[in-house]
């Protein structure tokens, strides 16, 4: 662990495309969906996800050759490596973005037909859900006026979508990676993912996420409560963005040192 954190701390302009890309990207959608124009949105959706392409593409690359290079003298030129790697990841990324989406909607499909044939229809609009979500005191009125077997079925719609997302995610853990480190066919590198994440690794695998997800719990609370200071929050935003850094080039010298390392030379699965 503190491997990573040096690694991170060694190479923080990772941090800055991050930044950017978050910056940017929030200030084009907002600007998107002021317009109101179907054909402007769809447009704007279609670029965004080009855009969001070419982070992954250049931003990972840069965090590969940060996991492979971990005594690099000049730090600052791993920018480069960001367009070397829009250049030759743009693809894989791209196809990589699509099956992340196509699953996250097959998943919530499947969340949802569990939900329905087990727990059932809670008898709450989707409209009355997000008035209910405004602010804390309408939400406060929305539950009062629920009965005790809405209120039942409304928390455990929480824990079954809590637990989908936490399932979705766990088995993408490794898949970036492995398109990074192994196979560029988004598809292919799917499967090798998989693999990996159910071999005889597969509880060093659930304990990197589980504590990944803990300490992103911790830090989502604390960023919670600190929205009521300006101050608080500037800073806690800065953490977020150096947390996912250190998530992103920690899951990475995981991949590398676990899966990567011990098979080069070996031809098994690898494409560096």
């Amino acid at each position: 662990m503190q491997k990573v954190f040096n690694l991170v701390n060694r190479y923080i302009i990772l941090t800055t495309p991050l930044i950017l890309f978050s910056f940017i990207s929030n200030i084009y959608m907002i600007i998107s969906v002021a317009s109101g124009k179907l054909v402007i949105m769809l447009t704007s959706i279609l670029l965004f996800v080009l855009m969001t392409a070419t982070f992954i593409a250049g931003w990972f690359n840069m965090i590969k050759v940060a996991v492979e290079n971990p005594d690099k003298e000049d730090v600052n030129s791993l920018m480069k490596d960001f367009l070397s790697g829009v250049g030759e990841y743009i693809l894989p990324s791209l196809g990589a973005f699509l099956v992340i989406m196509l699953f996250s909607i097959l998943f919530l499909a499947i969340t949802y037909f569990i939900g329905m044939q087990s727990i059932g229809e809670p008898g709450i609009t989707a409209e009355a859900l997000a008035n209910a979500m405004k602010n804390a005191e309408t939400l406060k009125i929305f539950l009062t006026s629920l009965s005790q077997e809405q209120l039942i079925k409304l928390n455990l719609w929480n824990i079954l979508i809590l637990s989908s997302l936490c399932l979705s995610s766990f088995l993408m853990l490794l898949y970036l990676p492995t398109i990074f480190f192994k196979e560029k066919n988004p598809l292919k590198a799917f499967f090798i993912s998989i693999k990996d994440l159910f071999s005889r690794y597969f509880a060093k695998n659930i304990g990197i996420f589980l504590l990944i997800l803990f300490a992103n719990s911790i830090l989502s609370i604390l960023t919670t409560i600190s929205t009521s200071f300006a101050a608080m929050y500037f800073i806690f935003t800065l953490i977020n963005f150096y947390f996912i850094t250190v998530v992103g080039v920690g899951v990475f010298y995981y991949y590398y040192q676990t899966f990567v390392k011990p098979q080069l030379g070996q031809n098994i699965d690898i494409k560096i």
